[in-house]
Formats: structure tokens, C-alpha cells, sequence
């Protein structure tokens, strides 16, 4: 197998740019690194279009240096292509999802018993990540999710669901309050995860299996009219004086509670 050396490489410099999210969504795809995503994404049936690999990483992984989409690269390509300053050694580019790019509207075929999480403004990747794979980790492979929050396939999304996201379903909508009441007249509660006069502890919720749970921005939480769309507001309970959690930690409370 050649080996591609110039940083320079046409396909090298293409690549490099699946860095930038309007590169992404002109050229519909994604840019992924790392053998647990990478092995994720093949068992998944993601459709890889390249795989990079170095020829220690080629010699360490036989099993994926096999495959005809495989390149060699060297040391000084990785580093331009990988956005961490110790690559593994292994980058991977795939055309984007349709599981990933629904858009939420009366006619959306969604499993409601399948959704656990709206989630309003998540700004931050690494939560959206984590909030991913937690969600498949009890049972809940669909996601609703503002038009306002992060890239799904920003790679700190990627890497912090673990591969979840090539096995879950994602909804975006630009009416939260809109959706949130299409879900209520399918008979399914929708609570807003907010502090509130009448807020409701988490284990006093009813029917708290088949409820739907919003989730607000990280800074700011959820806006008020999201929040007058919902069937009530819930709160997690905890100690006195205690800070109040990040949202992908609330957000595992919230779904394991569901699970159990």
C-alpha cells in the first residue's frame, strides 16, 4: 500500500476541512478519529468513505488495514488531519447519517415511547455526546433535539457518545413548544426539568415511564414559553446547598429513573 507523505495531498487538504461544520454540510459528510469509533461506525453500517490510518496504527489493527477505503499516511499527515496534539493514529471519514438528519413535524414517524429527552439549546458538544450515549445505554435511541444546539457531528459530539451516535435516531426542530405539544396530544407527558413554584420531585412523577423530559441550555436552562408548553416541571432531588447539576449528569438521573 503507498503511503501519502505531503500535508499538501488534494484529498489530504479536502479531508482536513471536514473540520469546519459548513465544509461538512456542503460536502455531506464527517470526520471521525480513533479505533473504538472507528470499529463502532464499521459494526453500526456507517458508510466510510476513507480510512486513514499510520503505518503503526496499520501494523497494530490488521483486521482494519485490510479493508479497500484504507490509506496509509504518515506521522505528519495524521497530525494535520487529527484535531488532537497525540492522534491514535486512525481518522475516518463518512458520509452523514440519515438516522441523524430528520426534521421533527406533524408527520414525523417517531416511536414517542422510544424518546426520553427534548433538549433545548444544548450548546456544548461534549454534553450533547455524553447525553447520546447515556440515552442508548437505557434503551431511549431517540433524541429530540433543538435546531439551536451543537453539531451532532462535531467530533467532541462524536467522541464523547462513545459511537452512540451511530446507533441512535435524532430529531431536529425549529418550534420547540410546537413539538412539545404535538408529543402531549399522542398522550405522552412532557415535563420541563426547571425549578418552579410547583416544580414536582422526580420520584414523584407519574407515569415517569413513558414521560418526556426537556433539558435546557447549559448556561441559561429553558425559556419560559417552553417551559408553559410542557405538562408541568420536575427537579431532581438533593441535598440542601448542593449546586445544581450539569445537564448530561441530570440527564442520566432523569433516564435511569425512567429505566428503573
Amino acid at each position: 500500500m503507498d503511503i501519502i507523505t505531503s500535508r499538501n495531498n488534494p484529498l489530504v487538504v479536502e479531508t482536513a476541512k471536514l473540520k469546519d461544520k459548513k465544509y461538512r454540510e456542503n460536502k455531506k459528510s464527517f470526520l471521525f478519529e480513533g479505533i473504538k469509533l472507528t470499529r463502532e461506525a464499521i459494526s453500526s453500517g456507517v458508510e466510510i468513505e476513507h480510512i486513514f490510518l499510520t503505518e503503526k496504527c496499520a501494523e497494530k489493527y490488521p483486521d482494519i488495514a485490510k479493508y479497500n477505503n484504507c490509506i496509509l499516511i504518515s506521522d505528519s499527515v495524521c497530525q494535520k488531519l487529527s484535531e488532537n496534539s497525540a492522534p491514535e493514529g486512525i481518522i475516518c471519514t463518512a458520509k452523514y447519517l440519515d438516522s441523524l438528519h430528520k426534521e421533527y413535524d406533524e408527520t414525523a414517524d417517531v416511536r414517542f415511547e422510544n424518546v426520553g429527552l427534548i433538549l433545548s439549546s444544548i450548546q456544548d458538544p461534549g454534553n450533547l455526546g455524553t447525553i447520546a450515549r447515556t440515552s442508548a445505554a437505557f434503551g431511549k435511541m431517540t433524541l429530540i433535539i433543538s435546531s439551536d444546539s451543537a453539531d451532532i457531528y462535531n467530533q467532541k459530539t462524536l467522541r464523547a457518545s462513545m459511537g452512540a451516535m451511530f446507533r441512535i435516531s435524532t430529531y431536529r426542530t425549529n418550534d420547540l413548544s410546537k413539538t412539545i405539544e404535538h408529543i402531549k396530544k399522542n398522550g405522552y407527558p412532557v415535563y420541563a426539568t426547571a425549578l418552579t413554584d410547583n416544580a414536582v420531585s422526580l420520584k414523584d412523577t407519574k407515569d415517569v415511564k413513558k414521560s418526556c423530559f426537556v433539558m435546557g441550555n447549559e448556561g441559561h436552562g429553558l425559556d419560559q414559553k417552553v417551559i408553559d408548553s410542557c405538562s408541568g416541571t420536575v427537579i431532581i432531588p438533593m441535598e440542601e446547598g448542593a449546586e445544581s447539576l450539569n445537564v448530561s449528569s441530570a440527564a442520566s438521573v432523569i433516564l435511569w429513573e425512567t429505566y428503573r
